[in-house]
């Protein structure tokens, strides 16, 4: 009897791994000084959070207006800051880099040009939802055995074309707080 209890086990384990890889949500208990990538709206209401600990690496992804291909934005929160770190694209197109400023890197591989070492300070910022862009925000997901996979969710989902999304990181219990405000 004893042995069925470790294969109940195994097989929730199996399922939990699962779901994460598949995007599902997790119960995520915070602790103290734990933060939160936080989306609002122009009236400051919470569109969607997400835990971001020191170190936390996110991505948003959009089709470029005159070059017509992906360019990826990557940030890092260090201090409760978020960091843009890099920029991943295909072609050169207006407003896209084109040399590297000092300190930074550009590298080209399979197609691609990432332009590496801004280390930004972006306390907030603002990114209007595009009617051609199709932003998306990239998430890393929180499983063992998931890594370099990433949850996509398209800024569309979270509000309408041409409205602006503000980022910042917030600690959680404010971001709780104003979500619990929000009902």
């Amino acid at each position: 009897m004893r042995g069925h209890h470790y294969q109940y086990i195994a097989a929730l384990l199996r399922c939990c791994c699962l779901l994460l890889c598949m995007g599902q949500s997790a119960p995520v208990f915070a602790q103290e000084g734990d933060s939160d990538l936080v989306l609002k709206d122009a009236r400051g209401a919470v569109l969607f959070s997400f835990p971001a600990p020191e170190g936390f690496v996110f991505g948003i992804r959009y089709i470029h207006s005159v070059a017509r291909s992906p360019v990826e934005d990557w940030f890092q929160v260090v201090n409760n800051v978020i960091f843009l770190e890099k920029t991943i694209y295909q072609d050169f197109g207006a407003g896209l880099p084109h040399t590297p400023q000092p300190g930074q890197t550009m590298t080209t591989a399979d197609g691609h040009i990432v332009i590496k070492g801004y280390h930004m300070a972006l306390p907030s910022f603002d990114v209007r939802v595009g009617r051609v862009a199709q932003h998306v925000l990239l998430l890393p997901q929180a499983a063992a055995g998931c890594e370099g996979l990433t949850r996509q969710i398209p800024l569309a989902e979270l509000a309408a074309p041409g409205s602006a999304i503000t980022f910042a990181v917030a600690a959680r219990g404010r971001t709780r707080a104003a979500k619990a405000a929000q009902r």
